[in-house]
């Protein structure tokens, strides 16, 4: 089920500090959208761990997973990879149910959002597609270079596209846009780390591999950090951002050149263990995306009080 990386659904609630909604009941159906995605990918982790069973016994740490070693027996693989598909889709089900009963039920909406049994079905939508997209690249699409990247980063923007029906509001395509952007960047560097760690072995592991080299994935690396600072930067500068947000989130804009400059800089350094647990260590990135979600917070919650009101006007 790999619990460590159920961080990775916390994208599920990007839409929610930029929507400026932060009522209880919006974040208690961000947080049951987000637990939800938990039990999903762990759903989607036992079938690629099922699929890839041969060539995990290959691999010097994979080998040691619980289905590729013999541990976890694959009739109770499949067992639980259905219980939890279930599980996940009973709490999806709930919150539509509470999104087309209760939410948004005025004719007359707030701005960016949409009727409750809109959010509904695109919750439904957005999940059925993360699951049908995972489980698509558990069985054939990984094998493809630069697709594997593509569909990893894809994914992520689903989880984020989730979290936003999951409150009914329409997200920014310029933070689709971003996510996507960043999600690349951090898809690409995990495969650097393993071709660097494998060396000639990657291509066994995984046939993307044999395609990939240090040199062009660094290249890749530096196109995509640039075009996620690019993205995020046009955010910022839209003025749909600056009219729901005013112009003050461009002070923002440093911390996020920085994090990724540090995490590239990572992620070159990671030639024998994940970027992943490289980060988790890293102190310094930590107090880079707090310092950055703070800074989100304060401009979105204050940024129109008279105290920062036309600073950059």
């Amino acid at each position: 089920m790999r619990p460590a990386q159920w961080t990775k659904n916390l994208f599920v609630l990007v839409a929610l500090p930029f929507s400026g909604q932060w009522s209880a009941v919006d974040g208690l159906s961000s947080l049951g959208t987000c637990a939800a995605f938990c039990l999903l990918s762990s759903c989607v982790y036992l079938i690629n761990d099922l699929a890839d069973r041969a060539s995990d016994r290959l691999h010097p740490t994979k080998r040691f997973r619980p289905i590729a070693s013999g541990e976890l027996s694959v009739g109770l693989a499949i067992a639980a990879a259905l219980v939890l598909l279930l599980a996940s889709a009973a709490i999806i089900a709930l919150i539509g149910y509470w999104l087309i009963h209760t939410a948004n039920q005025s004719f007359v909406l707030e701005r960016d959002e949409i009727p409750g049994y809109v959010a509904a079905r695109l919750l439904a939508f957005w999940s059925a597609s993360y699951f049908m997209l995972n489980l698509a690249y558990s069985l054939r699409l990984k094998q493809y270079a630069i697709m594997d990247v593509l569909i990893i980063a894809t994914c992520f923007v689903l989880r984020a596209m989730a979290g936003a029906a999951a409150i009914a509001v329409i997200i920014s395509p310029w933070l689709v846009v971003c996510t996507f952007t960043l999600c690349l960047f951090i898809a690409l560097a995990k495969r650097r780390s393993e071709i660097a760690m494998l060396g000639d072995a990657a291509q066994s592991t995984r046939r993307a591999n044999g395609f990939y080299t240090l040199v062009n994935i660094e290249h890749m690396l530096a196109v995509s950090a640039g075009l996620a600072i690019v993205t995020y930067t046009l955010y910022c500068l839209a003025q749909r951002t600056i009219a729901r947000h005013s112009a003050n989130l461009v002070w923002t804009i440093p911390l996020v050149i920085y994090g990724m400059f540090r995490y590239y800089c990572l992620a070159l350094s990671a030639d024998s263990q994940d970027v992943a647990k490289l980060l988790s260590r890293d102190k310094v990135m930590w107090l880079v995306v707090f310092l950055w979600m703070l800074a989100v917070v304060v401009v979105i919650r204050w940024g129109g009080s008279p105290l920062f009101k036309g600073i950059l006007q």
